[in-house]
């Protein structure tokens, strides 16, 4: 009975969130997604975003690498996945994708929609403990500074950017038809880091 309790706390506490944040992303995808889709999800912040704020539901074939490290192999295993299925959908960071960015050189015909939570750099490094610590930029922050819209449109393929949660699920309900890069616009890895902090110090008050 106690568990139960904290499950509706937590659940109603990750469906309270308003802020347009990547937590708020990952919840609206998870929900979004049309049934029969299928889903990969990237390593590092994407995935835990999704395990941590996605309600449970069926309809979704789900995939992913190597449980929560390393950002290689993105691009192109998305791409292996939606080779053998008609509608596709793919969660990445931006430096995840940047890290697999090649594996659209052929822009092959297949029907794949990936998105791309851009925050300017490695945002899981923000919610540990070397956060703000002299050097943190350089070594954990990674900025990258890029055009993500220029360098997905360099190789043919179709992109466009989204900054709120009803351009999100707009996205969201157009039929996958192609390959397209969808760059999802949320605030800085910071303020990230605080909203995560607060998150999850209401969830150990409980």
């Amino acid at each position: 009975q106690k568990l139960q309790k904290y499950s509706q706390r937590a659940q109603k506490l990750v469906s309270g969130i308003s802020d347009w944040s990547e937590a708020l992303v990952a919840r609206e995808i998870a929900g979004a997604l049309p049934k029969g889709t299928s889903l990969f999800i990237s390593s590092s912040r994407p995935i835990r975003d999704i395990e941590g704020f996605a309600e449970p539901r069926s309809g979704v074939e789900t995939f992913a690498n190597r449980g929560l490290a390393g950002i290689d192999g993105n691009i192109s295993t998305a791409l292996g996945i939606a080779s053998q299925r008609s509608s596709t959908f793919a969660v990445l960071g931006d430096l995840g994708f940047l890290h697999d960015v090649t594996g659209l050189i052929h822009n092959e015909d297949i029907n794949l929609k990936i998105f791309v939570i851009n925050n300017n750099g490695g945002g899981i490094f923000s919610t540990l403990s070397q956060r703000g610590v002299e050097g943190f930029e350089e070594v954990f922050g990674t900025p990258h500074n890029l055009d993500l819209i220029a360098i997905a449109k360099s190789f043919g393929v179709t992109a466009s950017t989204v900054a709120t949660k009803s351009e999100l699920l707009a996205e969201i309900g157009k039929p996958v038809s192609g390959l397209s890069v969808v760059v999802v616009s949320v605030p800085d890895r910071e303020s990230n880091a605080d909203l995560l902090k607060g998150i999850y110090n209401s969830v150990s008050s409980m």
